[in-house]
């Protein structure tokens, strides 16, 4: 007890200093080379080993989840990470207040050197460099993760060291809310520098928190901007190249030549697509026919992405799916052409955009065995618990271990039990029960389709339910199902742990789309940019017994939407079985286990454990 006592005092003793913003030398080198000898992971924090890396863990009865805030709900889930850090939108120096949130063009040069030096030769070299990174106000937490990747020992342990200081403070988090502030209330003056900062992030890794960025820039950008956001155009960095070119196309398209436009665009298609989302934005149904020929796109992202708006604008889905097979594509963009050639001239299009800030505001639900506090508790998607939710309570009384929504008849689906207690529920946002059936071994999850049916998959086969819960169809599917989810009208996707593949299914189980080659997945979902996420067994794939039971540790990767190519990979050490996986908009994944919920960035480092207690499930929406 008094070594924990000891740890927790060298953490709050040194968390002050950082926030008050006196953490001199003397501090810094306690953090980086004493502290190890504190705690476990070597930072400042008390830390926990939570999957192959090391999670920042707070004090016991001090967890940010578990202190709910003020009053039933925050301001909006955006706005409250703000307030803790006590920028809240409302204060009025705001905009003071977020400006050292941006890095500008000689900041962001400055930053890659000193982060370039910690592995130079000279030791104080690496030493100014340590202090310097830790006092950058900027969000750089997804630099020095991504260094780490290749470091060598010594400049690992000391980015280790850095990040145990600065992730705390979930500064990256904060951006994203901060922009969607801007983007929802526009400040003149910032367009470019978000610019600046897009220049910083992966447009793979942090699809949706540059696609709010675009928003913001968008909205903020002023007439005499235009020149440099044209400069942008040829910037080294394709996620500065892109955010100008959206904000060319939403806000200054009509003042160019179109001469200059094809310049632009030459034969770059990530820089036309981004243009192009830029023109939906402002509803611009003229952008159909530059959609229709990027379907045809060589790229796999731009095809997946020109078929998301092009759905979108027109409210009209025709099965195209940028990673099926060539032929069906083909089938699919011909009935899009039909489809076109037959609107007349004055069609009306509402403004379109893609990305998780075009939704609004959005909440975590997170489903756990029932205790004292519910079986399923609403979050922020800072890690916050929210207070009381009506749709949370009913889904709670289905003890779920699946949740699913389905925007387009704006009912949600609870379900839970692989035996003949199983049971599953249909609600309404606003947690109106519409009807619920027990005695169902739903096992794989469930999907509303329209009319109110069901389809439930239940080893392998997919059942079609009625409103009384009574069986009106089966589908049959190769083998057992796992994970089963409704994507969108008409296609619906799950893994077959035996078989090592994924699928997508059309209706009365005609296959898609299939992609072989994992190792036992037992959990997948497909994101908004495509890309899969997948749980699969860490270990390689073995013979006879222990691969058919789906033994070993398991890890979640990511990969491109046709499930070909890795783009990263998080195993949590110490977890024998991983529930649920969800990605929130700062691109960083919540894990659910049974050992607790927790957030990683992208390059596998683990910043907050939200809950320790087995998950059930978890939902973004």
């Amino acid at each position: 007890m008094a070594f924990l006592q000891l740890r927790m005092n060298w953490r709050s003793l040194l968390y002050n200093f950082f926030s008050m913003g006196r953490l001199n030398s003397l501090i810094l080198f306690l953090s980086l080379w004493i502290s190890p000898l504190l705690s476990v992971g070597g930072g400042l924090f008390a830390v926990e080993v939570v999957g192959g890396v090391d999670a920042a863990t707070e004090p016991e009865g001090e967890s940010t989840g578990e202190r709910e805030t003020a009053g039933k709900w925050p301001l909006t889930a955006g706005d409250s990470i703000l307030v803790d850090l006590e920028m809240s939108p409302e204060d009025k120096n705001f905009e003071d207040k977020i400006a050292h949130f941006f890095l500008n063009r000689d900041e962001f040069g400055k930053v890659l050197k000193q982060i370039s030096d910690l592995d130079a030769e000279d030791f104080r070299k690496r030493n100014d460099a340590s202090r310097a990174l830790v006092m950058v106000a900027a969000p750089i937490e997804h630099l020095l993760g991504g260094a780490r990747k290749d470091a060598g020992a010594e400049m690992s342990r000391r980015i280790q060291g850095i990040l145990n200081v600065r992730i705390k403070r979930r500064r990256l988090d904060a951006l994203y809310h901060v922009a969607g502030r801007l983007s929802s209330k526009p400040m003149p003056g910032w367009g470019l520098p978000l610019s600046v900062m897009a220049s910083t992030f992966d447009p793979v890794s942090h699809w949706d928190l540059l696609r709010m960025f675009e928003l913001a820039s968008a909205a903020c950008a002023q007439k005499q901007d235009r020149e440099e956001f044209e400069k942008s155009l040829t910037s080294e960095y394709q996620s500065e190249r892109e955010l100008a070119a959206f904000v060319i196309g939403n806000r200054f398209l009509p003042e160019i030549e179109a001469s200059r436009v094809t310049d632009f665009v030459a034969d770059d298609e990530f820089i036309e697509l981004a243009m192009v989302r830029g023109r939906a934005a402002t509803g611009d149904a003229e952008v159909s026919g530059q959609l229709l020929h990027l379907l045809g796109s060589e790229n796999l992202r731009v095809r997946h992405e020109a078929g998301t708006l092009l759905r979108r604008l027109h409210s009209k889905d025709f099965g195209f799916a940028g990673y099926d097979p060539a032929d069906a594509r083909e089938e699919a963009v011909g009935r899009w052409e039909n489809y076109l050639g037959s609107l007349g001239d004055d069609v009306a299009i509402e403004p379109v955009r893609i990305g998780r800030g075009a939704r609004g505001e959005f909440i975590v639900l997170v489903a756990t065995p029932p205790g004292k506090d519910g079986a399923v508790t609403p979050w922020t998607t800072s890690g916050k618990k929210l207070g009381k939710s009506q749709l949370a309570a009913s889904m709670a009384a289905l003890r779920p271990d699946a949740i699913s929504f389905n925007g387009s008849v704006g009912l949600a689906v609870a379900s839970g039990g692989g035996n003949e207690e199983g049971r599953v529920g249909v609600f309404t946002y606003e947690g109106k029960e519409i009807w619920s059936a027990s005695g169902i071994p739903v096992g794989g999850g469930a999907a509303i389709i329209p009319g109110g049916r069901l389809l439930v998959a239940i080893g392998s086969e997919v059942e079609e339910l009625d409103i009384r819960g009574g069986r009106v169809g089966v589908w049959n599917v190769p083998s057992r199902i796992f994970s089963f989810k409704r994507l969108r009208a008409g296609r619906f996707l799950c893994a077959h742990p035996e078989e090592g593949s994924l699928a997508e299914y059309g209706v009365e189980g005609r296959l898609l789309w299939r992609v072989a080659g994992f190792n036992y997945p037992r959990w997948v979902d497909r994101l908004e940019n495509g890309n899969l996420l997948v749980v699969v067994n860490a270990d390689k794939a073995k013979e006879g017994s222990e691969l058919r039971s789906g033994a070993g540790k398991m890890r979640v990767i990511e990969t491109s939407p046709d499930g070909k190519v890795v783009f990263s990979s998080i195993q949590p050490n110490g977890v024998n079985l991983i529930s649920s996986v969800a990605r929130l908009p700062n691109g960083n994944t919540l894990i659910g286990t049974e050992k607790g919920l927790a957030e990683y960035t992208p390059e596998g480092y683990a910043v907050k454990v939200w809950l320790k207690s087995v998950i059930s499930t978890i939902h973004v929406r």
